[in-house]
Protein backbone atom coordinates (compact mmCIF):
# COMPACT_ATOMS: atom_id res chain seq x y z
CA UNK A 1 0.00 0.00 0.00
CA UNK A 2 1.40 3.28 -0.64
CA UNK A 3 2.28 5.88 2.17
CA UNK A 4 -0.52 8.21 3.55
CA UNK A 5 -1.02 11.57 3.17
CA UNK A 6 -2.70 14.01 5.63
CA UNK A 7 -4.07 16.38 3.15
CA UNK A 8 -7.61 16.13 4.59
CA UNK A 9 -9.57 19.28 4.93
CA UNK A 10 -12.83 20.06 7.17
CA UNK A 11 -16.25 19.60 5.22
CA UNK A 12 -17.42 22.35 3.37
CA UNK A 13 -20.10 24.16 5.05
CA UNK A 14 -23.46 24.05 3.49
CA UNK A 15 -23.69 27.91 2.27
CA UNK A 16 -20.67 27.42 0.24
CA UNK A 17 -21.61 23.94 -1.07
CA UNK A 18 -24.77 24.93 -2.28
CA UNK A 19 -23.72 27.91 -5.12
CA UNK A 20 -20.60 25.27 -5.82
CA UNK A 21 -23.04 22.73 -6.89
CA UNK A 22 -25.12 25.55 -8.43
CA UNK A 23 -22.11 26.12 -11.48
CA UNK A 24 -22.53 22.59 -13.44
CA UNK A 25 -25.77 23.20 -13.08
CA UNK A 26 -26.65 26.64 -14.48
CA UNK A 27 -23.55 25.52 -17.16
CA UNK A 28 -26.01 22.73 -18.17
CA UNK A 29 -29.20 24.24 -17.82
CA UNK A 30 -27.94 27.54 -20.38
CA UNK A 31 -26.52 25.33 -22.57
CA UNK A 32 -29.56 22.84 -23.06
CA UNK A 33 -32.00 25.51 -23.01
CA UNK A 34 -29.88 27.50 -25.74
CA UNK A 35 -29.57 24.41 -28.08
CA UNK A 36 -33.31 23.34 -27.38
CA UNK A 37 -34.30 26.86 -28.33
CA UNK A 38 -32.16 27.23 -31.86
CA UNK A 39 -32.12 23.65 -32.61
CA UNK A 40 -28.50 23.78 -33.46
CA UNK A 41 -28.05 19.92 -32.18
CA UNK A 42 -25.96 19.15 -35.65
CA UNK A 43 -23.63 21.32 -34.50
CA UNK A 44 -21.85 18.94 -32.35
CA UNK A 45 -22.70 16.05 -34.43
CA UNK A 46 -26.49 15.24 -33.16
CA UNK A 47 -28.69 12.97 -35.51
CA UNK A 48 -32.19 14.73 -35.01
CA UNK A 49 -35.29 13.75 -35.96
CA UNK A 50 -38.01 16.39 -37.75
CA UNK A 51 -39.67 18.41 -35.45
CA UNK A 52 -43.88 17.40 -35.05
CA UNK A 53 -44.46 19.92 -32.19
CA UNK A 54 -43.99 23.11 -34.69
CA UNK A 55 -40.34 24.24 -32.38
CA UNK A 56 -36.99 23.73 -33.17
CA UNK A 57 -36.92 20.87 -31.17
CA UNK A 58 -39.47 18.13 -30.99
CA UNK A 59 -38.14 15.31 -28.75
CA UNK A 60 -38.38 12.80 -30.80
CA UNK A 61 -39.06 9.88 -28.02
CA UNK A 62 -40.93 11.45 -25.81
CA UNK A 63 -43.49 12.56 -28.78
CA UNK A 64 -43.82 8.78 -29.27
CA UNK A 65 -45.06 8.45 -25.53
CA UNK A 66 -47.12 11.37 -25.44
CA UNK A 67 -48.91 10.56 -28.94
CA UNK A 68 -49.43 7.18 -27.17
CA UNK A 69 -50.99 8.47 -24.32
CA UNK A 70 -53.71 10.77 -26.81
CA UNK A 71 -54.58 6.93 -28.10
CA UNK A 72 -55.07 5.87 -24.82
CA UNK A 73 -57.23 8.79 -24.19
CA UNK A 74 -59.18 7.79 -27.19
CA UNK A 75 -59.41 4.21 -25.91
CA UNK A 76 -60.83 5.44 -22.62
CA UNK A 77 -63.18 7.77 -24.05
CA UNK A 78 -64.78 4.36 -26.26
CA UNK A 79 -62.99 5.26 -29.53
CA UNK A 80 -61.03 2.41 -31.82
CA UNK A 81 -56.94 2.54 -31.52
CA UNK A 82 -54.08 1.25 -33.59
CA UNK A 83 -51.24 1.69 -31.37
CA UNK A 84 -48.93 0.99 -34.63
CA UNK A 85 -50.47 4.10 -36.01
CA UNK A 86 -50.03 6.42 -32.90
CA UNK A 87 -46.15 7.71 -33.80
CA UNK A 88 -45.71 10.77 -35.36
CA UNK A 89 -43.09 9.50 -36.91
CA UNK A 90 -44.59 6.19 -38.26
CA UNK A 91 -42.28 3.86 -36.33
CA UNK A 92 -43.74 1.37 -34.98
CA UNK A 93 -45.52 0.39 -31.26
CA UNK A 94 -43.17 -0.63 -28.81
CA UNK A 95 -43.66 -1.44 -24.79
CA UNK A 96 -41.35 1.61 -23.56
CA UNK A 97 -44.73 3.39 -24.20
CA UNK A 98 -47.23 1.17 -22.10
CA UNK A 99 -46.64 2.68 -18.67
CA UNK A 100 -45.63 6.19 -18.95
CA UNK A 101 -48.50 6.26 -21.44
CA UNK A 102 -50.94 4.98 -19.35
CA UNK A 103 -49.77 7.73 -16.43
CA UNK A 104 -49.80 10.62 -19.02
CA UNK A 105 -53.41 9.57 -20.03
CA UNK A 106 -54.92 9.49 -16.63
CA UNK A 107 -53.50 12.93 -15.84
CA UNK A 108 -55.54 13.69 -19.11
CA UNK A 109 -51.67 14.57 -21.16
CA UNK A 110 -50.79 13.93 -24.53
CA UNK A 111 -49.12 14.83 -27.69
CA UNK A 112 -49.59 18.64 -27.18
CA UNK A 113 -48.20 18.53 -23.95
CA UNK A 114 -44.72 17.40 -25.73
CA UNK A 115 -43.14 20.63 -25.56
CA UNK A 116 -43.72 21.24 -22.12
CA UNK A 117 -42.84 18.07 -21.02
CA UNK A 118 -39.31 17.33 -22.99
CA UNK A 119 -38.34 20.71 -21.33
CA UNK A 120 -39.55 19.07 -17.65
CA UNK A 121 -37.27 16.52 -18.84
CA UNK A 122 -34.65 18.61 -19.30
CA UNK A 123 -35.01 20.66 -16.30
CA UNK A 124 -34.84 17.11 -14.69
CA UNK A 125 -31.42 16.39 -15.76
CA UNK A 126 -30.15 19.55 -14.76
CA UNK A 127 -31.39 19.07 -10.82
CA UNK A 128 -30.15 15.69 -10.54
CA UNK A 129 -26.41 17.04 -11.86
CA UNK A 130 -27.08 19.78 -9.21
CA UNK A 131 -27.82 17.00 -6.15
CA UNK A 132 -25.19 14.96 -7.24
CA UNK A 133 -22.33 17.47 -7.52
CA UNK A 134 -23.92 18.95 -4.33
CA UNK A 135 -23.78 15.63 -3.00
CA UNK A 136 -19.88 15.72 -3.89
CA UNK A 137 -19.21 18.95 -2.76
CA UNK A 138 -20.31 18.53 0.63
CA UNK A 139 -18.31 15.26 0.91
CA UNK A 140 -15.39 16.68 -0.20
CA UNK A 141 -12.04 16.30 2.11
CA UNK A 142 -9.32 17.66 -0.54
CA UNK A 143 -7.87 20.70 -1.89
CA UNK A 144 -10.08 22.92 -4.48
CA UNK A 145 -7.88 22.41 -7.13
CA UNK A 146 -9.21 18.95 -6.98
CA UNK A 147 -12.44 20.39 -6.66
CA UNK A 148 -12.20 22.38 -8.98
CA UNK A 149 -11.16 19.57 -11.58
CA UNK A 150 -13.61 17.15 -10.07
CA UNK A 151 -16.69 19.61 -11.03
CA UNK A 152 -15.20 20.16 -14.15
CA UNK A 153 -15.47 16.71 -15.45
CA UNK A 154 -19.39 16.62 -14.32
CA UNK A 155 -19.94 19.42 -16.45
CA UNK A 156 -18.54 18.16 -19.27
CA UNK A 157 -20.27 14.64 -18.79
CA UNK A 158 -23.26 16.71 -18.27
CA UNK A 159 -23.57 19.02 -21.64
CA UNK A 160 -21.71 15.93 -23.90
CA UNK A 161 -23.14 14.09 -26.50
CA UNK A 162 -24.66 11.60 -24.59
CA UNK A 163 -26.63 14.19 -22.63
CA UNK A 164 -27.52 16.29 -25.86
CA UNK A 165 -28.92 13.21 -26.98
CA UNK A 166 -31.26 11.88 -24.36
CA UNK A 167 -32.42 15.98 -24.40
CA UNK A 168 -33.02 16.22 -27.67
CA UNK A 169 -35.08 12.78 -28.00
CA UNK A 170 -36.42 13.50 -24.68
CA UNK A 171 -35.65 10.47 -23.45
CA UNK A 172 -36.95 8.80 -20.04
CA UNK A 173 -33.74 7.59 -19.44
CA UNK A 174 -33.25 10.93 -17.64
CA UNK A 175 -36.47 10.15 -15.16
CA UNK A 176 -34.01 6.66 -14.73
CA UNK A 177 -30.79 8.59 -13.62
CA UNK A 178 -33.02 10.88 -11.27
CA UNK A 179 -34.66 7.94 -9.53
CA UNK A 180 -31.49 5.50 -9.41
CA UNK A 181 -30.00 8.69 -7.85
CA UNK A 182 -32.75 9.02 -4.85
CA UNK A 183 -33.11 5.13 -4.82
CA UNK A 184 -28.83 4.70 -4.48
CA UNK A 185 -28.95 7.68 -2.10
CA UNK A 186 -31.34 6.98 0.24
CA UNK A 187 -29.30 3.81 1.34
CA UNK A 188 -26.80 5.80 2.79
CA UNK A 189 -29.10 8.19 5.01
CA UNK A 190 -29.08 7.62 8.63
CA UNK A 191 -31.49 9.18 11.54
CA UNK A 192 -34.80 8.45 12.63
CA UNK A 193 -36.36 8.26 8.84
CA UNK A 194 -33.65 6.42 7.45
CA UNK A 195 -35.90 3.40 7.89
CA UNK A 196 -38.62 4.63 6.09
CA UNK A 197 -36.43 6.37 3.26
CA UNK A 198 -34.70 3.13 2.29
CA UNK A 199 -38.45 1.42 1.25
CA UNK A 200 -39.04 5.03 -0.67
CA UNK A 201 -35.74 4.48 -2.46
CA UNK A 202 -36.59 0.55 -2.91
CA UNK A 203 -39.61 1.49 -5.05
CA UNK A 204 -37.89 4.34 -6.87
CA UNK A 205 -35.03 1.65 -8.27
CA UNK A 206 -38.02 -0.52 -9.29
CA UNK A 207 -39.76 2.31 -10.75
CA UNK A 208 -36.77 2.88 -13.18
CA UNK A 209 -36.66 -0.81 -13.88
CA UNK A 210 -40.34 -0.86 -14.97
CA UNK A 211 -40.00 2.17 -16.69
CA UNK A 212 -37.10 1.22 -19.23
CA UNK A 213 -36.67 -2.74 -18.20
CA UNK A 214 -32.63 -2.62 -18.59
CA UNK A 215 -31.41 -0.92 -15.34
CA UNK A 216 -31.69 -3.81 -13.21
CA UNK A 217 -28.12 -4.00 -12.18
CA UNK A 218 -29.33 -1.02 -10.03
CA UNK A 219 -29.66 -3.47 -7.33
CA UNK A 220 -26.44 -4.89 -7.41
CA UNK A 221 -24.77 -3.38 -4.26
CA UNK A 222 -27.19 -4.93 -2.35
CA UNK A 223 -26.02 -8.21 -3.51
CA UNK A 224 -22.53 -7.92 -1.65
CA UNK A 225 -20.85 -9.53 1.56
CA UNK A 226 -22.61 -7.26 4.04
CA UNK A 227 -25.09 -4.79 1.95
CA UNK A 228 -27.50 -7.07 2.55
CA UNK A 229 -30.98 -5.10 3.06
CA UNK A 230 -34.11 -6.04 3.62
CA UNK A 231 -36.62 -3.06 1.50
CA UNK A 232 -33.51 -3.67 -1.35
CA UNK A 233 -34.13 -7.85 -1.33
CA UNK A 234 -37.52 -7.30 -1.60
CA UNK A 235 -37.10 -4.51 -3.87
CA UNK A 236 -34.91 -6.46 -6.13
CA UNK A 237 -37.27 -9.68 -6.05
CA UNK A 238 -40.66 -7.61 -6.99
CA UNK A 239 -38.32 -6.32 -10.17
CA UNK A 240 -37.92 -9.46 -10.88
CA UNK A 241 -41.22 -10.69 -10.96
CA UNK A 242 -42.42 -7.50 -12.81
CA UNK A 243 -39.75 -8.66 -15.80
CA UNK A 244 -40.68 -12.27 -16.04
CA UNK A 245 -44.48 -11.13 -16.30
CA UNK A 246 -43.67 -8.80 -18.91
CA UNK A 247 -40.71 -11.00 -20.81
CA UNK A 248 -42.73 -10.71 -23.64
CA UNK A 249 -43.14 -6.85 -23.74
CA UNK A 250 -39.01 -7.12 -22.72
CA UNK A 251 -38.40 -9.13 -26.04
CA UNK A 252 -40.59 -6.94 -28.30
CA UNK A 253 -38.37 -3.88 -27.43
CA UNK A 254 -35.43 -5.57 -27.97
CA UNK A 255 -35.91 -6.48 -31.29
CA UNK A 256 -38.06 -3.31 -32.58
CA UNK A 257 -35.04 -1.61 -30.71
CA UNK A 258 -33.03 -3.74 -32.96
CA UNK A 259 -30.40 -4.63 -30.04
CA UNK A 260 -29.94 -7.88 -31.26
CA UNK A 261 -28.05 -6.41 -34.31
CA UNK A 262 -24.73 -5.60 -34.97
CA UNK A 263 -24.21 -1.97 -34.60
CA UNK A 264 -20.92 0.55 -34.95
CA UNK A 265 -20.05 2.92 -31.74
CA UNK A 266 -21.02 5.51 -33.32
CA UNK A 267 -24.94 5.26 -32.93
CA UNK A 268 -24.99 2.18 -30.34
CA UNK A 269 -22.68 0.78 -27.11
CA UNK A 270 -22.11 -2.89 -25.64
CA UNK A 271 -19.41 -5.64 -25.97
CA UNK A 272 -19.15 -5.56 -29.12
CA UNK A 273 -19.39 -2.16 -31.04
CA UNK A 274 -15.87 -0.94 -30.61
CA UNK A 275 -14.86 -4.40 -32.16
CA UNK A 276 -17.52 -3.91 -35.06
CA UNK A 277 -16.11 0.04 -35.52
CA UNK A 278 -12.46 -1.16 -35.52
CA UNK A 279 -13.67 -3.58 -38.62
CA UNK A 280 -16.22 -1.53 -40.52
CA UNK A 281 -14.40 0.29 -42.96
CA UNK A 282 -16.29 3.53 -43.07
CA UNK A 283 -15.81 5.73 -40.32
CA UNK A 284 -19.13 7.11 -40.45
CA UNK A 285 -21.46 3.64 -40.86
CA UNK A 286 -23.88 2.77 -38.32
CA UNK A 287 -23.72 -0.64 -38.96
CA UNK A 288 -21.66 -3.25 -41.21
CA UNK A 289 -22.23 -2.85 -44.90
CA UNK A 290 -24.30 -6.08 -46.26
CA UNK A 291 -22.02 -7.66 -48.26
CA UNK A 292 -19.16 -7.76 -44.67
CA UNK A 293 -20.08 -10.87 -42.77
CA UNK A 294 -19.17 -10.31 -39.13
CA UNK A 295 -19.25 -13.29 -36.91
CA UNK A 296 -21.96 -11.88 -33.55
CA UNK A 297 -20.53 -14.59 -31.70
CA UNK A 298 -16.91 -14.35 -31.78
CA UNK A 299 -17.16 -10.85 -31.39
CA UNK A 300 -19.40 -11.42 -28.41
CA UNK A 301 -17.05 -13.68 -27.25
CA UNK A 302 -14.06 -11.53 -28.03
CA UNK A 303 -15.51 -8.55 -26.28
CA UNK A 304 -16.25 -10.77 -22.80
CA UNK A 305 -13.24 -12.18 -22.49
CA UNK A 306 -11.48 -8.30 -23.11
CA UNK A 307 -13.20 -7.38 -20.37
CA UNK A 308 -12.85 -10.26 -17.81
CA UNK A 309 -9.52 -9.65 -18.64
CA UNK A 310 -9.77 -6.09 -17.67
CA UNK A 311 -11.81 -6.68 -14.71
CA UNK A 312 -9.17 -9.12 -13.68
CA UNK A 313 -6.33 -6.83 -14.26
CA UNK A 314 -8.64 -4.06 -11.82
CA UNK A 315 -8.98 -6.86 -8.89
CA UNK A 316 -5.47 -7.25 -8.55
CA UNK A 317 -4.68 -3.50 -8.50
CA UNK A 318 -7.53 -2.48 -6.43
CA UNK A 319 -6.42 -5.27 -3.74
CA UNK A 320 -2.71 -4.06 -4.02
CA UNK A 321 -3.39 -0.20 -3.75
CA UNK A 322 -6.30 0.19 -1.46
CA UNK A 323 -7.02 -3.49 1.11
CA UNK A 324 -7.59 -1.41 3.94
CA UNK A 325 -10.24 0.78 2.57
CA UNK A 326 -12.16 -1.62 0.59
CA UNK A 327 -12.80 -3.32 3.51
CA UNK A 328 -14.47 -0.48 5.56
CA UNK A 329 -16.95 -1.55 8.53
CA UNK A 330 -20.15 -2.44 6.88
CA UNK A 331 -21.80 -0.31 8.92
CA UNK A 332 -20.21 2.82 7.70
CA UNK A 333 -22.72 4.70 4.50
CA UNK A 334 -20.89 4.48 1.84
CA UNK A 335 -21.42 6.60 -1.27
CA UNK A 336 -18.91 5.37 -3.70
CA UNK A 337 -20.02 1.79 -3.58
CA UNK A 338 -24.03 2.68 -3.90
CA UNK A 339 -23.21 4.94 -6.84
CA UNK A 340 -20.28 3.11 -8.14
CA UNK A 341 -21.78 -0.36 -8.33
CA UNK A 342 -25.24 0.72 -9.00
CA UNK A 343 -24.47 3.26 -11.68
CA UNK A 344 -22.42 0.34 -13.28
CA UNK A 345 -24.18 -2.22 -13.20
CA UNK A 346 -27.05 -0.59 -14.40
CA UNK A 347 -25.44 -0.44 -17.27
CA UNK A 348 -23.40 -3.75 -17.78
CA UNK A 349 -26.81 -5.91 -18.34
CA UNK A 350 -27.40 -3.70 -21.45
CA UNK A 351 -23.60 -3.79 -22.58
CA UNK A 352 -23.41 -7.56 -22.93
CA UNK A 353 -27.20 -8.35 -24.10
CA UNK A 354 -26.71 -6.13 -26.91
CA UNK A 355 -26.51 -3.07 -28.57
CA UNK A 356 -27.99 -0.19 -26.83
CA UNK A 357 -28.75 4.19 -27.89
CA UNK A 358 -25.78 6.19 -26.88
CA UNK A 359 -28.21 8.34 -24.55
CA UNK A 360 -28.57 5.66 -22.12
CA UNK A 361 -25.01 6.35 -21.06
CA UNK A 362 -25.50 9.36 -19.11
CA UNK A 363 -26.14 6.94 -16.00
CA UNK A 364 -22.50 7.04 -16.63
CA UNK A 365 -23.07 10.35 -14.11
CA UNK A 366 -23.45 8.23 -11.26
CA UNK A 367 -20.16 6.38 -11.07
CA UNK A 368 -18.62 9.10 -12.15
CA UNK A 369 -19.93 11.42 -9.28
CA UNK A 370 -19.13 8.29 -6.29
CA UNK A 371 -15.44 7.71 -8.00
CA UNK A 372 -14.93 11.79 -7.33
CA UNK A 373 -16.70 11.34 -3.75
CA UNK A 374 -14.19 8.46 -3.11
CA UNK A 375 -11.41 10.56 -4.23
CA UNK A 376 -12.12 13.52 -2.50
CA UNK A 377 -12.53 11.60 1.08
CA UNK A 378 -9.31 8.97 0.48
CA UNK A 379 -6.03 9.83 2.11
CA UNK A 380 -4.07 6.85 -0.36
CA UNK A 381 -2.29 8.63 -3.03
CA UNK A 382 -2.18 4.94 -5.47
CA UNK A 383 -5.43 4.84 -4.58
CA UNK A 384 -6.31 8.06 -6.04
CA UNK A 385 -4.52 7.93 -8.74
CA UNK A 386 -6.15 5.06 -10.16
CA UNK A 387 -9.56 6.58 -9.31
CA UNK A 388 -8.68 9.81 -11.35
CA UNK A 389 -7.86 7.21 -14.37
CA UNK A 390 -11.40 5.51 -14.33
CA UNK A 391 -13.48 9.13 -13.61
CA UNK A 392 -11.68 10.49 -16.52
CA UNK A 393 -12.58 7.67 -18.61
CA UNK A 394 -15.74 7.53 -17.71
CA UNK A 395 -16.09 11.00 -18.69
CA UNK A 396 -14.45 10.34 -22.20
CA UNK A 397 -17.02 7.66 -22.75
CA UNK A 398 -19.55 10.27 -22.42
CA UNK A 399 -17.75 12.75 -24.49
CA UNK A 400 -17.66 10.19 -27.59
CA UNK A 401 -21.06 8.72 -27.70
CA UNK A 402 -23.40 9.87 -29.37
CA UNK A 403 -21.85 11.75 -31.75
CA UNK A 404 -23.46 10.40 -35.03
CA UNK A 405 -23.18 12.04 -37.84
CA UNK A 406 -20.58 15.13 -39.14
CA UNK A 407 -21.39 18.75 -37.76
CA UNK A 408 -22.26 21.55 -40.58
CA UNK A 409 -18.44 21.98 -41.20
CA UNK A 410 -18.68 18.51 -41.63
CA UNK A 411 -16.35 17.47 -38.49
CA UNK A 412 -16.98 13.98 -37.52
CA UNK A 413 -15.74 12.25 -34.65
CA UNK A 414 -12.39 10.08 -35.65
CA UNK A 415 -12.94 6.18 -35.54
CA UNK A 416 -9.76 5.67 -33.96
CA UNK A 417 -11.21 8.11 -30.98
CA UNK A 418 -14.90 6.74 -31.09
CA UNK A 419 -12.92 3.34 -30.38
CA UNK A 420 -11.11 4.93 -27.39
CA UNK A 421 -14.19 5.96 -26.22
CA UNK A 422 -15.55 2.55 -26.16
CA UNK A 423 -12.49 1.10 -24.56
CA UNK A 424 -12.94 3.91 -21.58
CA UNK A 425 -16.58 2.77 -21.63
CA UNK A 426 -15.42 -0.31 -20.86
CA UNK A 427 -12.79 0.20 -18.67
CA UNK A 428 -15.71 2.13 -16.24
CA UNK A 429 -17.68 -0.70 -16.08
CA UNK A 430 -15.06 -3.56 -15.28
CA UNK A 431 -14.18 -0.99 -12.24
CA UNK A 432 -17.89 -1.60 -10.82
CA UNK A 433 -17.16 -5.16 -11.36
CA UNK A 434 -14.07 -5.43 -10.24
CA UNK A 435 -15.59 -3.73 -7.01
CA UNK A 436 -17.99 -6.18 -6.62
CA UNK A 437 -15.88 -9.07 -6.99
CA UNK A 438 -13.16 -7.23 -4.30
CA UNK A 439 -16.08 -7.06 -1.72
CA UNK A 440 -16.58 -11.40 -1.67
CA UNK A 441 -12.74 -12.04 -2.08
CA UNK A 442 -12.01 -9.33 0.86
CA UNK A 443 -15.33 -11.34 2.97
CA UNK A 444 -13.57 -15.01 1.57
CA UNK A 445 -10.20 -13.66 3.34
CA UNK A 446 -11.71 -12.33 6.37
CA UNK A 447 -13.24 -15.63 7.19
CA UNK A 448 -10.37 -17.59 6.82
CA UNK A 449 -7.99 -15.62 8.87
CA UNK A 450 -10.80 -15.76 11.52
CA UNK A 451 -10.71 -19.43 11.13
CA UNK A 452 -7.35 -19.72 11.43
Amino acid sequence: MGAQTTSVQAAIPRSRALPIAAIPAAITLAFLGWLIGSGNWKIFGIWTLESTTGRATGFGDLAFITATASCFSTENAGGAIDLDTCDPYGRPYTPYGLIPGKILAFFGLGFEATWILGITLMVIWVLSVFWLTYTLTKNWRRGNTELAVAIALITLLAISPTAMLAVERGTLDIVVVALAMFGLLGFTTSGKFAPARKWFSSFALFTAVALKYFPLGLFAPFFAPKRWSVPASIGAAVTALFLLLNLDNLRSATQIAMADSLSTTRIMFSSTTGLVTWLVEDPLAFNPPPDQILNETTLQTVGALLFAALTIGLVVLLRSVSKKELSMPPTTPNLPWYLIVGGSFSLSIPYFLGASNDYRLILLLLPLTGLLIWIGTTQNPALRLTLWIVATATTIAALTGASMIPNDSGFSVPKAILVFGDACLALTLAFGAALFINAWITQASTKRRVHE
